[in-house]
C-alpha cells in the first residue's frame, strides 16, 4: 500500500488547468480527431477475430486508466476516504465495459445493439466533451491527459464500430441502443439514491438526478423546474442527439454505397 500511495504521490504533477479552446485543449482535438479517424478507417475491414481483440484490448487499457483515475482520487484527493461521486458509471464510462463483454458476445440483436449503443451514444459523449472541455481540464498532469484522451478514444470506438459496419445499418436498429441508455438511466438513478448521502461531491451518475446537474443550462433548468422535470429534457435532448449522429453516419454510408455503386456500373 506504502508503494502504491508513493506512485500515486510521484504522478501527482500539479498544472493550471487549461483553458477550454486554449492551445492544450485546441492541440489535442485538432490532432487527435484525425488519429483516431484514420486509425478507424484503416481497421474497418479487420476480421472478426482481430475485432474482439482490438475491443477487449481497448477496453482493458481503459479499465487500467480507470483503476488509476479511483485509486487517485481515492488517496490523493480524498485523504484515503473513497469519493463516491467517481464511482465508474457514466455514459462515457459505459464503452469501456461494452469493450470488454463485447468480444464474449455471439453474433446477434443483442451484440449488434451492444455496438449500436456504443457507437452512436459513445461516440457522441466523446465528441461533444470536446465542445464543452471544462470537467476535463483539471490541477493535475495525469487526470487532465487521462480525460482528454479517454474521451478521444471514445471518438475512435464510435468510428471503428461505424465504418467497420458492425453498429446498426437501419434506422430501427437504433430503439434498442435507446432501450440500453434507457435501461441505464434506471440503473444510474438506483445508484444516486443509495448514494445520496455518501462521501464525495454530489453523486450524479449519467446526471438524472436526483442531485442537482452541474451541466451548462441543466443547472438552470433545476434551479427552475427541479430535478424531475430537467431529467426528462436532458435524457431526451441525449437521445436525440445521439439518434442525429447515428441517422448521419446512415445517411453517408447510403451515400458511399451509391457511389461505389456507379463507378461499378461505369466500369461494367
Amino acid at each position: 500500500m506504502d508503494l502504491l500511495i508513493r506512485f500515486l504521490e510521484k504522478t501527482a504533477w500539479e498544472m493550471t488547468p487549461p483553458e477550454p479552446y486554449g492551445t492544450f485543449h485546441l492541440v489535442f482535438w485538432l490532432t487527435g480527431l484525425p488519429i483516431a479517424f484514420l486509425a478507424a478507417f484503416f481497421l474497418r475491414k479487420i476480421s472478426d477475430k482481430t475485432d474482439r481483440r482490438l475491443l477487449f484490448s481497448v477496453g482493458f487499457v481503459l479499465l487500467l486508466a480507470e483503476a488509476y483515475k479511483q485509486l487517485f482520487y481515492t488517496f490523493i484527493v480524498g485523504g484515503g476516504e473513497y469519493q463516491f461521486d467517481r464511482i465508474p458509471f457514466q455514459l462515457c464510462s459505459m464503452p469501456m465495459y461494452a469493450c470488454l463483454v463485447l468480444p464474449f458476445l455471439r453474433e446477434g440483436k443483442f451484440r449488434r445493439a451492444l455496438c449500436t449503443f456504443t457507437a452512436s451514444f459513445g461516440f457522441m459523449g466523446g465528441f461533444v466533451s470536446y465542445f464543452s472541455p471544462e470537467s476535463m481540464c483539471l490541477p493535475y498532469w495525469t487526470l487532465t491527459i487521462h480525460s482528454f484522451s479517454w474521451h478521444m478514444i471514445l471518438v475512435f470506438i464510435g468510428l471503428y464500430l461505424f465504418f467497420s459496419g458492425r453498429a446498426g445499418a437501419r434506422f430501427r436498429d437504433f430503439l434498442p441502443a435507446a432501450g440500453i441508455y434507457l435501461s441505464l438511466c434506471l440503473v444510474a438513478f438506483g445508484i444516486n439514491v443509495l448514494c445520496y448521502n455518501c462521501p464525495g461531491a454530489d453523486v450524479n451518475m449519467f446526471y438524472v438526478g436526483p442531485k442537482p446537474s452541474p451541466l451548462v443550462i441543466c443547472r438552470d433548468i433545476v434551479a427552475r423546474f427541479g430535478w424531475a422535470v430537467n431529467t426528462v429534457v436532458y435524457v431526451s435532448a441525449l437521445t436525440l442527439c445521439a439518434f442525429a449522429f447515428y441517422s448521419a453516419y446512415l445517411l453517408l454510408r447510403k451515400a458511399v454505397r451509391k457511389r461505389a455503386e456507379k463507378r461499378i456500373r461505369k466500369k461494367a
